[in-house]
Formats: C-alpha cells, sequence, structure tokens
C-alpha cells in the first residue's frame, strides 16, 4: 500500500474537501471578519486587521480541530478504525496531518493582503512579529484541539466543540489581561502568571512584542521551553490517550491511566503558569514607525481645524486629529484645504499683522497658498478659543489660510498621523 500516513492523508484531505461544503462558508465569515476590522479601524489598519487575522481566527483552530477529531467519534466511523488494517496510530496522523494543512493554507491566504501592506509602507516590527506570532498560535491551537477533540467518545460533536469554544475564549481572554497587569507594573504577580496559561501570551512574550504595554520581558528562554512543552505534551497526550486508554466504544482506561491523563492536564496548564519568565524590565521597540502623539487633548486643546477649500468651521471644534471628521488625505499627493486659525481675540478688538507660520513632520510637507485671511465666527455653549482669564471667547476672529498638503512616507495604509505646527503672531487693539 505504500506509506500508510501518506495514503490515509490524501484520502482524509479529499474527503474532507468533498464532503464539508461548510468551509466556502467559513471563507465567507473570514473575509467579512477582515472587511470589518478594516473598516472599524480608526488610528492604523494593522493594529485592527491584524489583531483579528493574524491572532483571534488562528486561535479557532481550536474547536474547529476538536470538532474535526471528534466527528468520526460521533459517526461511528472511527470503530472502523479499531477493526480494520489500518493502523490507529496512523489514522490519526493523517488526521493531524489534514489540520495543519488547514492551517498551512489560512496562513497562505494572509500573504496577498500582505503583499499590499508591504508594497505600501514595507514590513513594520509589529508585522514582522505577526508573521511568526501567527504560525505559533495555529500550531498549539491544532495542539490544544486534538487532545480536546480526542477526550470526547461520545456520539456529538457539541461537547468537544463547544469545549473547544471555551478554551478559544480562555485563551483569548488572557491576551488583554496580561497587556494590562503589564502595563499597571503587576506582570509578576499572582494574576499576571495566570495569563500565561495562554500560549498566544507565551509566543507573544518569546517573540519580544506588545500590543499595548510598553515592556516586554528580559529573558525568554523559559518561556520558550514553557511553550514547547504545552505544545508537544498535548499532542503526545492526545495520542497516548487514543491509541492507549480508549478502546472501540469506550474507554478502556485503568484507575492510573485516568490519574495520569489527569495529572498530564493539570500539568500543561500549570506549567507556563510556574515556569515562564515574567521580568518584564526591557522596554517594549516601536511597533512601527508612527511619530510619537503629542499633547492637546481636551475640548478646548487645540485651536485648529482643517476643513475643504472655503468650508465652514465644524460644529464640534477641534480635534488634535483635523481631518478625523472629514475625507481622507491620500499620501504622495497634493491636498488643497483650508486652515483654519481660532484666534483667542474677540471680534470687537482689531487684529494687524498677523503671520502664521505652518510647518509639518515626520514626511508631511505643508504648503501655504496666500496670505492669512481674516473673518469672525460666533461661538455657541464655551466653545470658543479660551482667554488670559480662562473665560471664552463667544465672538472671536478666524484666520483661514488655504494650504497644500502632501503626505509622505506612510507607515500604516489606515490613520497615518503626521505632526503639524502652526504658530502665529499678531497685534491686537
Amino acid at each position: 500500500m505504500g506509506n500508510p500516513v501518506a495514503t490515509l492523508y490524501i484520502e482524509e484531505l479529499k474527503a474532507t474537501m468533498r464532503g464539508r461544503f461548510a468551509w466556502l462558508g467559513v471563507a465567507v465569515v473570514l473575509l467579512a471578519l477582515g472587511g470589518l476590522a478594516t473598516v472599524g479601524t480608526q488610528d492604523t489598519w494593522l493594529d485592527g486587521f491584524g489583531m483579528i487575522a493574524y491572532g483571534v481566527v488562528p486561535m479557532a483552530f481550536i474547536p474547529l480541530a476538536a470538532g474535526f477529531l471528534a466527528g468520526p467519534r460521533a459517526n461511528r466511523f472511527v470503530e472502523s478504525v479499531f477493526t480494520a488494517p489500518v493502523g490507529r496510530r496512523d489514522w490519526l496522523i493523517a488526521k493531524v496531518l489534514v489540520l495543519l494543512t488547514f492551517a498551512v493554507a489560512y496562513y497562505v491566504a494572509l500573504l496577498p493582503m500582505l503583499f499590499v501592506y508591504v508594497a505600501h509602507v514595507g514590513l513594520p516590527f509589529l508585522l514582522g512579529r505577526f508573521l511568526l506570532w501567527t504560525p505559533g498560535i495555529l500550531l498549539a491551537s491544532v495542539a490544544a484541539g486534538t487532545l480536546i477533540g480526542v477526550l470526547f467518545i461520545g456520539r456529538s460533536v457539541a461537547a468537544p466543540a463547544a469545549t473547544g469554544m471555551g478554551v478559544l475564549l480562555a485563551y483569548l481572554g488572557l491576551v488583554p489581561l496580561q497587556e494590562l497587569m503589564v502595563a499597571r507594573g503587576n506582570g509578576a504577580t499572582h494574576t499576571g502568571h495566570v495569563a500565561l496559561a495562554s500560549p498566544a501570551v507565551l509566543l507573544k512574550n518569546a517573540l519580544g512584542f506588545t500590543l499595548v504595554a510598553g515592556s516586554i520581558p528580559t529573558t525568554t528562554t523559559l518561556t520558550w521551553i514553557s511553550l514547547v512543552a504545552i505544545v508537544i505534551g498535548a499532542f503526545a497526550l492526545a495520542f497516548w490517550v487514543f491509541l492507549r486508554a480508549q478502546g472501540v466504544e469506550t474507554w478502556e482506561a485503568t484507575g492510573r491511566q485516568r490519574w495520569t491523563i489527569r495529572l498530564a492536564m493539570v500539568a500543561l496548564v500549570l506549567l507556563p503558569v510556574m515556569l515562564a519568565d515574567t521580568n518584564y524590565d526591557s522596554p517594549a521597540p516601536p511597533a512601527n514607525k508612527a511619530p510619537a502623539g503629542r499633547g492637546g487633548f481636551g475640548r478646548n486643546g487645540v485651536n485648529l481645524a482643517l476643513v475643504s477649500t472655503g468650508g465652514k468651521l465644524p460644529k464640534r471644534c477641534c480635534s488634535p486629529l483635523l481631518n478625523r471628521e472629514t475625507s481622507a488625505l491620500g499620501t504622495d499627493e497634493p491636498n488643497r484645504r483650508d486652515l483654519l486659525l481660532l484666534l483667542p481675540v474677540d471680534a470687537a478688538q482689531r487684529v494687524d499683522n498677523l503671520s502664521i507660520r505652518i510647518a509639518g513632520e515626520s514626511g508631511l510637507t505643508v504648503k501655504a497658498n496666500g496670505e492669512p485671511q481674516l473673518e469672525t465666527n460666533e461661538y455657541v455653549n464655551d466653545s470658543g478659543p479660551v482667554t488670559a482669564d480662562g473665560g471664552h471667547i463667544a465672538n472671536g476672529w478666524i484666520a483661514r489660510v488655504p494650504v497644500t498638503i502632501l503626505p509622505a512616507k506612510p507607515w500604516d495604509i489606515g490613520g497615518n498621523r503626521y505632526p503639524l505646527s502652526v504658530s502665529s503672531g499678531s497685534g491686537a487693539n
């Protein structure tokens, strides 16, 4: 028959692709998730889409693998494996290889969008780590799902699928918990250690990157050992249970074997919690080439607005991100706009010799297309600029400057931010 594992693998792969048209539905769901993440991202595309595509969906292989391994038990097909001249070990290896093939196919499906991103932006640090994070999550998810699927030998896949979903939610929820604990300086506490039960957290620490927190572990040796141990341990336990502790229809494990299974499962959870590194003493490297954020947030944090040529002052003014409520600016192309500077000068006073200096940074070029034009504006609900005595201008001057904005060197394909400095000087009477 040749190599039995290869033969079984090919036949299992064919049967899966023939008999499960739901894979088309899965593909549509994944596409919808990607589109939702892209559209819903307010600041950077990589953070929104990257977390879903490179983190959340790979962990969905836990319930997928659990149902895939438990299915033959539910439809009684696995009974033929115990009685036919096909080796049980070879059959189980072939099933796991099919799951790993699907994992590889998913990873390959991410490459087209990756190529688009790299062509426009390059390969930032965070995306480079995502490319290593995802295969590790896929492998750990297949291992955990295989163990869950083997442990259930009932006539329904509901229990293993639900268990796999529960483990998925637990692993997924521990990621932001660990980030929060590290950000608050509590990464080495008991709760910080509990978060290390998630393979996604372990791999993130081992690769030396964060999503929100500002520090990473100084050492990673024990983290890598923990990660390898739980992946190999999950696969080894799944194979041992299937081959040694289960029969055709029921469990055939002795009392000692049952205790061995229980203790092994506890060890898979506690090993990373007790062993992995938690010395969060090194600063996290920057995720991308985004310029540092500046202050000025608040109701009256800035006195600037960016509008279309001839446009009016926005009713809700003014956001530190000048074009958040307007159309996006195209990178590497000129964009003509009007820059409105809200002067802290009452309209009853006269403004003479007004000069405005505008400068862009980090790849942003701004050129004034003429002299500033003065106009008055009535503010409502204390929304005007703050005066020296802490009050608000009710009717004040606005300087309108026609500008051409040229953003270049994009660091993301989503909401790029560029620093803009505006200073003014005048005489008021």
